[in-house]
């Protein structure tokens, strides 16, 4: 019973599905650290040196992969859990304005960003050590949802009402004031994934380049009509930008609603 339940909710969006791999990826971490500290085994070491994306001076050459998989690994129960809860609201936040798809991809990029963010910052920065952790990409949806609708209710506690801008702010405002203590890589990878969602908040559709056509082009001049729904779109998108999802009429929400089922 409690299978199929779980089967259904992780198939209804990517957010689901990245919020349940993080998940798994905690378990199996925390058992095979587990595992090492009963054993002679240095299963920890391994995993901070193979799986989580190390500084530039001590990253072992060609470690690739490093540059995704460290999103996966976290420094314990607290540093996961708080990583998790961010990346269920964040994702589902922006998916009232974005397609499953493309929240999705943003996930990925910002997984990507926020990692050089950090490599590239140990070039000139010594001191950092390892980067672990999923809250570089959440920040990459968190902020692509802010840019989109800042004045978007959040209930703090499920009772205290403030704008979405504030918590970003707050975020913002914590990493940049850690950035001369221990987790200063971290507070980099963090600002490097704001910026990504931040920048591509407005262009959702450069996450979905055109494929080229191998057809061979017409001589004659082809002129491209977006259809009725996409400018509507972009029109509620602006409204939504400048006064927010509570301004919207019904008429707009059920737009936006019936746009997000057809994507």
């Amino acid at each position: 019973m409690w299978f199929s339940e779980f089967k259904s909710w992780y198939q209804e969006s990517w957010v689901h599905k990245w919020v349940s791999i993080t998940s798994i990826a905690f378990v199996m971490q925390y058992a095979v650290e587990t595992f090492g500290w009963f054993t002679t085994l240095d299963i920890e070491g391994k995993l901070h040196t193979y799986v989580a994306l190390k500084n530039f001076r001590e990253w072992p050459i060609g470690d690739v992969p490093a540059f995704f998989t460290y999103a996966f690994l976290h420094y314990g129960f607290h540093h996961f859990i708080l990583g998790a809860i961010m990346l269920y609201f964040s994702g589902h936040m922006l998916k009232t304005f974005w397609t499953d798809a493309q929240v999705n991809r943003l996930f990925i990029l910002g997984i990507l960003t926020s990692g050089m963010a950090f490599f590239g910052s140990t070039l000139f920065i010594s001191g950092n050590g390892t980067l672990m952790g999923v809250s570089g990409a959440v920040f990459a949806l968190l902020f692509a949802a802010t840019r989109i609708s800042p004045q978007m209710p959040v209930y703090l506690f499920g009772i205290l009402r403030i704008p979405l801008w504030s918590i970003s702010l707050l975020f913002l405002l914590v990493s940049i004031a850690g950035l001369d203590g221990l987790n200063s890589g971290g507070n980099i990878a963090h600002m490097g994934g704001a910026l990504t969602g931040w920048l591509l908040a407005k262009q959702p559709q450069l996450l979905f380049p055109r494929l080229k056509s191998k057809r061979k082009k017409s001589a004659a001049h082809l002129r491209v009509v977006r259809n009725s729904n996409e400018m509507e779109l972009d029109a509620v998108l602006d409204k939504i930008g400048k006064v927010g999802y509570d301004a919207l009429t019904q008429k707009e929400k059920a737009f936006l609603a019936e746009y997000g089922k057809q994507k």
